[in-house]
């Protein structure tokens, strides 16, 4: 077969060398020891491609792949010939299993799944590796590490227009750091081609096709949270309510879990299992690839533990919730270890099962996944912020033979996707992780448009996970070089910038951080990004594609100014500048961030969504451009100095499903308020006295609480209550009810100068309809939420 020549994509980025100290036989031959291997000439291919007798579906890639990008670069056509047809005399390009590579000493049946190998021998040079991805990656590391070609995302690449392509004397070897590497999701709808490309061997639940060398996949019901796909409710509660949670005294499976020690259960579960095994084998056989050998049994994606005797008494007696869970999966794990002792078990270490049991083990065919759902994403593992995770890791590396962690580099809060510097932690992590017998990870990157810088860190991750010992800063240079040209020192300018920021204003941003909790994104910052990316896009104002990935790189910045828009007037204001001198213009950047949404739906999204996606994108620009840009400060603080008023309005705040609804009001001072309306069987639970108070997120607990009691509604309409004076941490929001539908956070407040400074707590409320004092008898039951504010009770220095 023969492989012409494509047009090549633009961005030469040179050859990137890995420095990675965990990769085996890592070693790049001085050029000069040996007669360069030559493979292509003046745009002529020079060398002819062998496979071996019985290729692989993956080596088969491998071959097309590398005969492809070759023809690309060099212009050269390059024919790929069976070993026994190879010619003597010319150089050849030995790819997998090659009776040459063996004659070489090179036995790649011996090798690892994933290990590579690239070894030049004489005028010849041997790709190759183990079975089913080794001699896969090891074309993709040559072509990337070598030639030069990058894969950026799964829809752009950079290939080096090289004519006369000599190759140096090389002997270079690897193989991936962990065993398990997984992005969910890089939205490629490609067969696993781009996570392969860069050597993931998962793509969340898109799967790599056996051409890209297979995956390490979880067979069903599912790979995570399976309780009720095993014993779901609707088939077994009215049978066997027993089978499911005891909370306060009755059996119940809302939004709960199993009961655990239930042997009945147990049995169901094994038996259920079973039958996947046995049904993911036949459907295996009869596609002809090899079947999962990992399954999952975990919780459900909420609370809601059992509270029986049973259930409880191994919890008591382990210290955390993760003992009666491991109790269970190890019964599980045990039930089927003799008749499958490939099989593996993998269930998660998460919220309340986080800490590990105190003398129960993880059977060794059982898999645990811990996740980080509270660490500070812009700091590393190791930093002190984030030491309740770090030593969670420590407990459960010293317990489990098999341990994977589910970490999380986005935020799923209202306006999710802003910037955040995060990359910079991924080096120090993965090498914590290495070090600490973490044999693989799995992270949730959703957002194929809005993730910060998604394409960057994305990138960066498959780099790292492959090797955590690479040298940062180059690597980021090639990507931004690469992928932005000319703007490429800009944007790691902007990036710098960023994290600069974020020390002089510490932020504690987790998975449900608030567009207040990057408090970083301030003035200064905005104004000063702002100018960098001015610079970069004009670096490449004439080159189209390379505009368009800059301005998708400053999307963030400009998403973040339009949604923090009012609290960058305020600041502006407090200042003592009038707000319509304000330097920034909300309209036309939001304008900008719209066009660079569309431009991005067009490239990421097939045509049949677009029209939906470009809705959604209609929908937040129309309702940001349509809040208000400057609410003034309440007439009840009016007279105070401006420096010391905090003010939160509705649009502030986060409603939890939507059960408070953020709705104009005219009696509103603001004229916008968070309502809550409550049916009669509401009205059981949210009767007066009503709680409010602060949560400290770090921490996990309380930070201070009150309670508005009947006789404190002095009458109709909205009232101003005070919760008290108190301490803000750099993790506090203010809830509402006992539900705590409403909350808000609070800690931007936070002065690095100042950080003792009190603050008491006021909050604008209505309360309507008979079941409240004054209400109208003949109106619906609600509580109304209109503002909060928050004033320093000794106004000493101005806020960091």
């Amino acid at each position: 077969m023969r492989y012409m020549r494509r047009r090549a994509c633009n961005g030469d980025t040179g050859v990137l060398r890995s420095r990675g100290a965990l990769l085996v036989g890592l070693a790049l031959a001085a050029v000069g020891q040996a007669e360069a291997v030559t493979l292509a000439k003046d745009g002529t291919a020079a060398a002819v491609i062998v496979t071996g007798s019985s290729p692989t579906e993956a080596e088969q890639t491998a071959v097309r792949e590398l005969a492809d990008y070759l023809g690309q670069s060099t212009g050269g056509t390059f024919d790929v010939l069976a070993e026994s047809e190879a010619p003597s005399g010319s150089p050849c390009v030995y790819v997998g299993f090659t009776d040459y590579a063996e004659g070489q000493g090179v036995s790649p049946g011996d090798m690892g799944p994933e290990a590579w190998l690239m070894r030049t021998v004489g005028a010849d040079l041997i790709l190759t590796g183990g079975r089913p991805r080794g001699a896969l990656y090891a074309v993709y590391r040559f072509l990337e590490d070598v030639v030069g070609v990058h894969w950026w995302n799964p829809f752009e690449e950079s290939v080096p227009h090289r004519p006369t392509l000599d190759v140096p004397s090389l002997d270079r070897s690897g193989k991936p750091t962990f065993r398990y590497r997984d992005i969910y999701m890089l939205y490629g709808n490609d067969r696993g081609r781009f996570a392969a490309r860069n050597r993931l061997n998962r793509d969340g639940d898109a799967g790599i096709q056996g051409a890209y060398g297979g995956e390490l996949g979880y067979g069903p019901p599912y790979h995570v949270h399976t309780f009720y796909k095993y014993a779901p409710p609707e088939e077994h509660f009215d049978t066997h309510p027993e089978w499911f949670s005891l909370i306060d005294g009755r059996r119940q499976w809302d939004r709960k879990q199993l009961c655990l020690t239930n042997p009945e259960l147990r049995a169901l579960v094994v038996a259920k299992l079973k039958a996947y095994i046995e049904g993911s084998r036949a459907e295996a056989e009869g596609r002809g690839c090899p079947a999962p050998l990992v399954y999952d049994v975990s919780q459900n994606d909420w609370g809601g533990m059992c509270q029986c005797d049973a259930c409880q008494a191994i919890a008591r007696a382990e210290g955390s919730e993760a003992g009666p869970l491991f109790d269970f999966v190890n019964a599980v794990a045990d039930a089927i270890g003799e008749d499958y002792p490939e099989i593996y078990i993998d269930t998660l270490a998460y919220m309340m099962n986080q800490k590990a049991p105190k003398t129960i083990r993880p059977r060794d065919n059982v898999i645990v996944r811990l996740c980080d759902t509270r660490s500070n994403f812009t700091r590393p593992i190791t930093h002190p912020e984030n030491q309740a995770f770090r030593d969670h890791l420590l407990s459960w590396a010293a317990i489990a033979k098999n341990l994977r962690i589910w970490d999380y580099a986005v935020t799923y809060g209202r306006y999710h996707g802003l910037p955040m510097p995060t990359a910079h932690t991924y080096p120090a992590d993965y090498q914590f992780y290495a070090e600490h017998r973490v044999e693989g990870v799995f992270t949730e990157h959703e957002y194929p448009v809005l993730a910060d810088m998604r394409d960057f860190k994305v990138w960066m991750m498959m780099k790292l996970l492959e090797d955590p010992y690479r040298d940062y800063d180059a690597l980021a240079k090639t990507f931004t070089d690469g992928f932005y040209g000319p703007a490429g020192g800009r944007i790691r300018d902007y990036l710098e910038r960023l994290e600069r920021a974020a020390e002089a204003a510490p932020s504690y941003l987790s998975m449900g951080a608030s567009p207040k909790q990057h408090r970083y994104l301030n003035l200064a910052f905005v104004r000063d990004a702002m100018a960098v990316f001015d610079e970069a896009e004009a670096a490449v104002a004439a080159e189209p594609v390379l505009l368009r990935r800059v301005r998708h790189a400053r999307l963030p910045l400009d998403r973040a100014a339009v949604v923090v828009y009012p609290q960058l007037v305020d600041e502006w204001v407090r200042a003592g500048q009038e707000a319509d001198t304000m330097p920034l213009d909300r309209q036309a950047i939001a304008e900008r961030y719209k066009d660079t949404w569309y431009a991005q739906i067009d490239l990421r999204f097939p045509e049949a969504r677009r029209l939906d996606e470009r809705a959604e994108a209609d929908h937040e620009v129309r309702y940001l451009l349509g809040l208000r840009s400057q609410v003034p400060v309440a007439a009840k603080f009016s007279n105070l100095p401006r420096q010391a008023v905090f003010q939160y309005t509705a649009q502030d705040m986060r409603n939890w499903k939507d059960l408070a609804k953020r709705l104009p009001d005219a009696e509103a001072e603001s004229g916008v308020t968070s309502r809550l309306e409550l049916s009669d069987e509401d009205m059981e639970r949210y009767r007066l006295p009503m709680p409010w108070g602060l949560y400290d997120v770090a921490n996990g607990k309380s930070a201070g609480a009150a309670t508005i009691k009947a006789e404190d509604v002095p009458g109709p309409g909205y009232h101003w209550y005070k919760m008290g004076a108190f301490e803000i941490g750099p993790t506090y929001y203010l809830y509402f009810f006992w539900s705590w539908v409403i909350q808000i956070d609070i800690d931007n407040v936070l002065s690095r100068d100042n950080p003792n400074q009190q603050f008491e707590v006021w909050a604008n409320i209505k309360f309507e309809g008979p079941g409240f004092p004054h209400g109208n008898a003949e109106g619906a039951n609600a509580i109304s939420v209109e503002r909060v504010v928050l004033v320093r009770a000794q106004p000493v220095g101005e806020p960091g």
